[in-house]
């Protein structure tokens, strides 16, 4: 069988107050499956491509809600395997101006932290299109670090496309310990996904985004550089091509999961041979934004709306 996409990452539970509660005053908590990788194979199943997820899932009614949800969006699970342990979670606080949006982690020895060599599903990797990870399973334990790695150089020398996120999370290491990790990473991908704000804190990148760019292409030897750049929308550096491309509007009903919901908009593109894959990111980012929970289920003629910047209103 070959899956257009395979990605590695960790499930987690989001737990969020209803409403604009803070978490110490809540009486009631929404529920919300999620995860980086996770979160990108779900928007992609959803565009109609073949996207599998590669996990190690607790056993026990947390895993089976993780597979549940997964399996609902269209998400190829076969490769998931499942181990005594524990789900990681996360708790979110939205917080309205002034109060910031607040992230609290619980995601320490979760079952996906110990995972082995032998639970990956090699000849899966060496006949898909493209891997997918991001650079926050490299920092949730020395094994998840090592086998992201491995299967990153597996995937790339089999003949697939590499595609990551480097996705710097200062919760969960420090930007001394992520760099070194994070370069190895990007330099076994094709395509590396970036904020700005991550390439200054990790290697000191100065100057316009196109500089940035042109400097992490140089730095990662990689095809194509990618730069999100929130409310200004995004940039990319591709065989000496650079495109840019404007936010496109909307409703901040929940960020969380936009950045995913924007790899899943470019790797689509990419792999369906469209040649304005940064347009595709950033509208699929604008519609997870109009949603709630991380997860983003769409489809290709509502993204394509969305791209044409047709006005919302009432459709009759």
């Amino acid at each position: 069988m070959t899956r257009d996409v395979v990605a590695f990452g960790e499930a987690l539970l989001r737990l969020q107050p209803e409403g604009d509660h803070r978490i110490e005053d809540a009486a009631r908590f929404q529920a919300h499956p999620g995860g980086a990788e996770l979160n990108t194979c779900f928007a992609l199943a959803a565009l109609g491509l073949h996207a599998a997820w590669f996990s190690v899932v607790p056993e026990g009614p947390l895993g089976r809600r993780v597979l549940r949800h997964a399996r609902s969006g269209g998400v190829d699970v076969s490769l998931v395997r499942t181990a005594p342990g524990r789900l990681g979670t996360y708790w979110v606080e939205y917080g309205r101006s002034p109060r910031a949006i607040e992230v609290l982690y619980d995601r320490r020895d979760s079952t996906v932290c110990h995972v082995r060599r032998e639970d990956v599903p090699w000849e899966a990797l060496r006949s898909c299109r493209l891997f997918f990870v991001s650079g926050i399973t490299t920092a949730l334990s020395p094994a998840a670090r090592d086998v992201a790695l491995e299967m990153a150089e597996v995937a790339r020398a089999g003949g697939a496309r590499v595609a990551t996120d480097l996705n710097y999370r200062a919760r969960l290491w420090t930007a001394e310990e992520a760099a070194p990790v994070l370069e190895r990473l990007a330099r076994a991908a094709d395509i590396v996904i970036s904020t700005e704000d991550d390439l200054r804190t990790l290697y000191g990148m100065k100057g316009d985004p196109e500089a940035m760019a042109a400097e992490a292409m140089a730095r990662f030897h990689c095809r194509t550089a990618v730069l999100t750049r929130g409310g200004e929308g995004g940039i990319s550096l591709s065989e000496g091509r650079v495109r840019r491309c404007a936010a496109f509007s909307s409703t901040h009903i929940d960020r969380v999961g936009a950045g995913d919901a924007f790899t899943a908009g470019y790797i689509f593109a990419t792999l369906t041979g469209r040649e304005d894959a940064l347009d595709y990111g950033l509208a699929m980012a604008a519609l997870k934004h109009s949603v709630p929970g991380d997860t983003l289920s769409t489809h290709p003629a509502e993204l394509e709306r969305i791209l044409a910047r047709e006005a919302h209103g009432i459709r009759r």
